[in-house]
């Protein structure tokens, strides 16, 4: 199995409706589900863009685990960014697919594009459209620039 070497696992209440999902909002591609009975426990999806591809578990949640899913519009702990060429098409076909927008596409400061989606799973999806000329440096006063205006 080729699978990335940091493999993000993805607890969803539907697993079936959160692969649709992923299949038609962000392209992915189902590499194997493991099920148990009519139930998907287990499943992996790979994300291929231009800038390379990136695996993912889609799985059903196990409270008794520990493993609970998100709430479609409650608080999330963590967040996952796609780089992609182009912000607004990604944007745009994941809200196609169902997807809540959280952040229309905008330009952060010339040459970083980005925008937000929630998927109906709950989970929080950032689409980044970055050339290649933008350095950390460039990153760092874009958010110090921001983190100044939500303190005025």
């Amino acid at each position: 199995m080729d699978l990335s070497p940091l493999h993000p696992n993805l607890t969803v209440a539907d697993p079936r409706a959160a692969i649709d999902f992923y299949v038609a909002g962000l392209g992915a591609e189902v590499i194997d589900t493991i099920t148990a009975g009519d139930a998907i426990i287990h499943s992996d999806l790979r994300i291929s863009t231009e800038r390379g591809s990136s695996t993912f578990t889609v799985a059903a949640a196990f409270p008794a685990e520990g493993a609970v899913a998100p709430e479609a519009d409650g608080p999330t702990t963590g967040s996952f960014t796609l780089y992609v060429d182009d912000a607004d098409a990604a944007h745009a076909r994941a809200v196609a697919a169902g997807a809540t927008s959280t952040q229309e596409p905008g330009d952060w400061f010339p040459g970083f594009r980005q925008a937000a989606v929630r998927c109906p799973a709950g989970h929080r999806w950032f689409f980044a459209q970055v050339a290649d000329h933008v350095t950390p440096a460039d990153v760092q006063r874009a958010s110090d620039a921001w983190m100044a205006d939500q303190q005025a």
